[in-house]
């Protein structure tokens, strides 16, 4: 018997990803598609014709000159100025294995972007196990990562903040291998994928600059130090180097056309959010935008333990600072490696949290362009665990303590259960029901598809006449219907009085409080309301 949990013990975490592996298999088709997935298309097939023109693979250029030429329609203006790492990946999938009905395309971009994230969790568990030596510990964390409801409801359709994400635990993990192994295998593989991340979001440059910023600290307290300044040298060429070579907006003029990436970062998005029951301007949003929202939409379990560990962990830093002329180490912040590792983190959060906060040029849709953050959250929920279990005047609190977290994990897992397939919107139980309709609710458009598929069900008309009562791109949705369904639909866009039914995902590009852009005349009447959770996902009206 012994044997066999020692077995168990060692394959675990094999069958901990097949088991999530094939559950994101099974769901992956339930879930809706995004209202930014037509954009990223259209931006993986413009760079993918341009790299197979540069390289004369002239077939594949011309399929991807018709299909874009299919890929338009758009609420704000497109740009060719994203990163490649996604995009053209996909769009490459697309032509290869010829997918040329719409709904099967986006299917794909879905598992395509669930098996970035799967591939971020794998190095999730590895930067886990390498600085906490311990599979159930990490394992643990994969699954305060995946049942954290609104990233489980992002990881099969948004293919930049899931990517970002996994980017960004994949190149901590290489940085945890450079300061171990010191060797030129790790250096490269850290810069390389540096580069990825600011090619997928500009956050991304904060790593390098807290790189040099450690590196500098480490002179400062031993001269000796001073050695690794070629391996500096060496990561920050690499770092460009890939950064040019993965990112071909930058090939004809690399310093121009990436700062004129950085100030035109306020053209994306929309231009108004609903907040605390008031409308902003998306550049104009309150300091307190950004931790509100991960306050509110976080699982309980996951802000106590992460609090607790960043709590722990900063204490023993800032015992540190205040005792640094006492301190006879050989460096005034770090005893050893892991010390390092954590010192690294708590600046790379610091400085994220005051850049998202303070630095950000836009915010909007909740904060999912941070999601990113999660993985700081799980990092100190782990080390907190850790510190709890090792010290012995606790170990007495360990069985009560196991069968609370027990308790909070299996309501995260109800709330994923009752939220599917909209985890994306989810909030936690810090808030009232009143207090959840002061906020955005389906910002991504998930809803698009249901209301279509719905509504061609339950009406056998020959025409179909809608219209829509919010910011949202709707009829970009029909394309993914059946033929049968499509050709029955007619969107209405200049007389709404004209449709028989109106759809309302309550986002607005102007505050709906005021303007009369969203006011509906009284012959309209609420026909379905799509509730979750107390939060109103979509809305259909109808002509009395």
């Amino acid at each position: 018997m012994k044997f066999i949990t020692i077995k168990l013990l060692d394959y675990c975490h094999y069958i901990f990803f097949i088991i999530f592996t094939i559950i994101g298999l099974f769901i992956y088709q339930d879930y809706g598609f995004n209202i930014d997935e037509t954009f990223t298309r259209k931006s993986g097939l413009y760079w993918l014709i341009f790299l197979s023109d540069f390289f004369s693979f002239d077939e594949i250029s011309k399929i991807a000159s018709e299909k874009l030429n299919t890929s338009d329609d758009f609420t704000i203006p497109w740009s060719n100025t994203y990163g490649i790492i996604f995009d053209v990946p996909a769009a490459l999938i697309e032509i290869i294995f010829s997918i040329d009905k719409p709904l099967k395309v986006y299917q794909m971009r879905h598992v395509l972007t669930f098996i970035y994230f799967l591939v971020g969790l794998i190095f999730l568990y590895k930067i886990l196990l390498n600085r906490f030596n311990g599979k159930l510990l990490s394992i643990f964390g994969c699954f305060l990562l995946i049942l954290t409801p609104r990233l489980f409801g992002e990881i099969f359709h948004n293919s930049k903040d899931i990517v970002f994400l996994s980017l960004f635990i994949i190149t901590i993990f290489f940085y945890f291998k450079t300061l171990e192994k010191g060797n030129y295998k790790y250096l490269i593989l850290f810069s390389l994928f540096s580069a990825f991340t600011t090619s997928t979001r500009i956050f991304g440059i904060i790593i390098p600059v807290i790189f040099l910023f450690i590196y500098f600290l480490s002179v400062l307290s031993n001269k000796k130090e001073i050695k690794n300044f070629k391996t500096i040298i060496i990561y920050l060429l690499l770092y460009f180097f890939f950064l040019y070579l993965h990112w071909p907006y930058l090939w004809e003029a690399p310093f121009n056309n990436f700062f004129e990436y950085i100030e035109n970062l306020n053209i994306f998005g929309p231009k108004m959010i609903y907040f605390l029951g008031e409308y902003y301007n998306t550049e104009l949003v309150p300091y307190s935008y950004l931790p509100i929202w991960i306050f509110i939409s976080t699982p309980i379990l996951n802000l106590v333990l992460f609090f607790l560990g960043f709590y722990t962990n900063s204490k023993i830093f800032l015992l540190k600072l205040f005792k640094v002329d006492e301190i006879k180490n050989k460096y005034d912040f770090w005893n050893n490696i892991n010390e390092k590792k954590d010192f690294f983190i708590l600046i790379l959060f610091i400085v994220f949290i005051i850049a998202g906060i303070f630095l950000s040029p836009k915010q909007y849709n909740g904060w999912r362009i941070f999601y990113f953050l999660n993985f700081f959250i799980v990092y100190y929920s782990i080390f907190f665990i850790s510190y709890f279990a090792k010290n012995k005047k606790f170990k007495k609190y360990i069985i009560p303590c196991s069968a609370v977290i027990f308790f909070l994990i299996s309501i995260n897992i109800y709330k994923i259960f009752i939220y599917h397939p909209y985890q994306s919107y989810y909030f936690n139980e810090f808030i009232t029901k009143k207090v959840k309709g002061q906020f955005e609710g389906d910002y991504s458009g998930l809803s698009g598809i249901s209301f279509l598929r719905e509504i061609t069900k339950e009406d056998k008309s020959s025409s179909i006449k809608i219209a829509v009562n919010s910011w949202y791109p709707l009829w970009r949705m029909k394309e993914l219907l059946p033929y049968k369904d499509k050709s029955r639909i007619k969107f209405i866009f200049n007389n709404k009085n004209e449709a028989k039914y109106i759809y309302s995902n309550e986002i607005f590009d102007v505050d709906a409080r005021k303007s009369e852009k969203y006011k509906l005349d009284p012959s309209f009447k609420i026909y379905k309301r799509y509730i979750v959770d107390d939060i109103i996902i979509y809305k259909i009206f109808i002509k009395k």
